[in-house]
Order: C-alpha cells, then sequence, then structure tokens
C-alpha cells in the first residue's frame, strides 16, 4: 500500500513538474512574440522591434499637429517623468482617454519633460493612438523653461529647501522648476503657439465617465477662459506672502484688475468670510481644460513675470494651481469658469469627482457618495456658494 501511494506521489509530482514546465515554455514564447502583435491589437499598424535597445527614433509628426476642426485647435498636454512608472500611468490615462472622449474626435497630444524620454517611452506612449492621431514629444527641456528665473538667489533656494523640508515637496527642488514651468513657462513654448485650447491631464489620474459631448468645442461656444473639477485648500505654510503679493500687484495694475467690489469677480472665493484675508483656496489644474488666449495673454503674462521676479516659488513653495487661481481672479469674471459637473474624475484613488445625476453616473466606475466636493477640505462649496452657475450639458444615455 505505501508503494502504491508513493507511486501516486511521484506521478502526480511528475504531471505538476510537467505543467509548470509547459506554462514556463508559454511564457517564454509569448514574451518574444513580436511587438507588431501587441500594437496590432490596439488597431495600429506600426513597427516595434523586438529588442528594447534597437527601437527606432520617434519622429514627431510634422508642425502644425492634424486638428479634426477647422475653426480652432486643440490638444490634450502634460508634463511626465521618464521613468517606467510614470510610463505606466500616462499609458493608463491616455487609455481613458481616448476611450472615455477622443475616440470621437482624435485631438493630438503634446508630452513635455525635463528629461530624455527613449525611444521606447515615446513608442510605447504613442501605440496608446489611433494611426490618425498626432503625439508630439518634447523633452531635454533647457533652463530657459526648466530652471531658476535669473533673479533667483540660489543660496537662499537652498536655505528654503532645508527650512521646509518637513513639508510636502518642501524639500523638492525640482518640483519647484515644473511649478515654474506649468505656472507660466509653458505657455510661451513654441509647440503651443499653434493651439487655442489645451486640455491639461497628468498621468496615473483617471477619466471615470464616457463624455460624449466635445468639451473644447463646448469652451469655445460658451465662451468659456479656464475649467475645473476639484477645488481645494492649499496648505498655508507653503505661501506665507502670496497673497500680500498678490495684493501690491494689484494695488499697482488696479487698471488692468477686476476690482473687490464688483460682484461678478471671483475674488469671494479666495477671501475669507470673516478675517477678509486669503481662505487658500484654489482650482486643481491637473485636469483643466483652458483657452490659451488667456493663460498667454498679456495680462496673465505680466502677472506671472511679477511672481517669478518674487522668487516666492523658490523662497517659499508656491505650486502652479494656486498661482494660475489667483491669476484668474485678478483678471476673470466668473462666467469665464467652467466646472466640470458631467465629467467623471479621480486623482490618487481619493480625490474623486462624481456626476450627481444617475443618468450619469450608472455609466461611470464611481458613485456621487465618493464625492471628494463632500469633503471638508473642498472648496468647491465656495465657489457654488459666490453665485458661480454649473453648466451641466444633457446627455443622452449611452
Amino acid at each position: 500500500m505505501a508503494s502504491i501511494q508513493s507511486f501516486k506521489r511521484r506521478t502526480i509530482l511528475r504531471i505538476v513538474g510537467f505543467l509548470s514546465f509547459l506554462l514556463l515554455c508559454s511564457f517564454v514564447i509569448w514574451t518574444y512574440i513580436p511587438l507588431e502583435r501587441v500594437a496590432s491589437s490596439l488597431g495600429k499598424n506600426k513597427h516595434h522591434p523586438l529588442v528594447v535597445n534597437s527601437w527606432p527614433p520617434y519622429e514627431n509628426p510634422q508642425q502644425p499637429l492634424r486638428q479634426p476642426h477647422d475653426n480652432f485647435n486643440a490638444a490634450y498636454v502634460t508634463f511626465i517623468k521618464g521613468d517606467s512608472a510614470s510610463l505606466a500611468g500616462l499609458r493608463m490615462t491616455m487609455r481613458q482617454i481616448e476611450f472615455s472622449v477622443n475616440k470621437e474626435h482624435h485631438y493630438p497630444y503634446i508630452i513635455f519633460s525635463n528629461e530624455e524620454l527613449s525611444d521606447e517611452f515615446k513608442h510605447l506612449a504613442n501605440v496608446m493612438t489611433p494611426d490618425d492621431i498626432d503625439v508630439a514629444f518634447y523633452d531635454k527641456l533647457d533652463s530657459e523653461y526648466y530652471g531658476y528665473a535669473n533673479s533667483t538667489d540660489q543660496k537662499e533656494a537652498e536655505a528654503a529647501r532645508i527650512r521646509m523640508n518637513e513639508t510636502l515637496f518642501g524639500d523638492s527642488e525640482d518640483y519647484r522648476f515644473s511649478s515654474r514651468f506649468m505656472a507660466g513657462l509653458m505657455f510661451r513654448h513654441p509647440a503651443l503657439k499653434d493651439l487655442d485650447y489645451i486640455w491639461r491631464f497628468e498621468g496615473g489620474t483617471e477619466y471615470i465617465c464616457p463624455v460624449n459631448f466635445d468639451p473644447f468645442a463646448f469652451m469655445k461656444n460658451a465662451g468659456k477662459k479656464v475649467s475645473f473639477s476639484i477645488a481645494l485648500y492649499e496648505y498655508e505654510e507653503t505661501i506665507p506672502s502670496l497673497f500680500s503679493n498678490i495684493m501690491k500687484f494689484a494695488s499697482e495694475n488696479s487698471d488692468i484688475v477686476q476690482s473687490t467690489d464688483n460682484p461678478k469677480s471671483l475674488w469671494d472665493f479666495v477671501i475669507d468670510d470673516n478675517s477678509q484675508g486669503f481662505n487658500k483656496c484654489h482650482f486643481w489644474n491637473n485636469f483643466q481644460i483652458a483657452d490659451l488666449n488667456f493663460f498667454r495673454g498679456e495680462l496673465y503674462q505680466r502677472y506671472f513675470d511679477f511672481i517669478d521676479n518674487s522668487n516666492g516659488i523658490f523662497y517659499e513653495r508656491w505650486g502652479d494651481p494656486v498661482i494660475q487661481t489667483l491669476g484668474m481672479i485678478l483678471f476673470l469674471e466668473k462666467s469665464d469658469i467652467q466646472f466640470w459637473e458631467n465629467i467623471g474624475y479621480r486623482v490618487a484613488d481619493y480625490f474623486t469627482h462624481c456626476p450627481s445625476n444617475k443618468m450619469l453616473y450608472k455609466h461611470c466606475s464611481c458613485r456621487p457618495s465618493q464625492n471628494f466636493d463632500y469633503d471638508g477640505y473642498s472648496c468647491l462649496r465656495k465657489f457654488l456658494s459666490s453665485g458661480n452657475e454649473v453648466f451641466s450639458l444633457p446627455q443622452s444615455p449611452l
């Protein structure tokens, strides 16, 4: 009996070993299947070599980028790092954008980086879009766009990073470079010169609902300048002198900024009802659709030069979302801002905007109960209570 049991055990072990060998062989074979099959499964017909080090040079599409409309130009724009985790996040977000909205419109992409992106990186990002969508990369940003201002005392900037080492990104030089670029310098880059609108996105963020209208066309037709889906408070320790600088700019340029007495202005979104100081509210811009005529216009660029010369980005830790928001407060009115009630969006598995209309959210991977809108850290209530309208397009059931 013992020998029979031993024989059974040996037989089972042989079978398990054989199956394991087959699985290993299958894995090895699958690993070396030509990448053209992967591209083909995504509707592509582009050459992708087997060996990572032999990716062909990536060639940017010719300018101007192909556009789906004749009456305005628009693109999805992001800033990215060149590591594998960033690539994975970029690919995921591009796939969601394509699936949720761009499959019907075919707007191009513009991707910035301060690092040299490999040809593999560029091809693997490009493969997320159909052949008729242009994907252009502008990497290796030089110090004109990614670095210190000419007026920055770098020793003082280093002292600030040491002093703020316990603050989120407070010790990061790179965070400050990227904030400076995205707050204002990006809009001077020649890659955007032919565009009227941009949809700024961030790799790793999620678009969690189908969008069966064209947000770019809506912005143009409605005359909107900037849009958002999440508003929240900034960390006070990162901006101790920002608002005093804003008020200095306003007093020196009273002929071009919105008066605090103008009921159509956005001042009541950022002014605390009790202290009459800055309440730290701002619009998040990791999802932002904007009219470039505003951000690269003379007024905003004059304001950004003032911010840049004050060096609060480096001597404190002023981030691009709050810099942009206060620029909107200075020059725009409530009717210029679009809140996207009807576009589902999620950041870091926590900051979620989910449409409250059941006809919309039943198609989404979210529920309104998950909304950051209701969180105590959200400033959306302040925006809505200030008399700002919510423009929610009617969408037919899918």
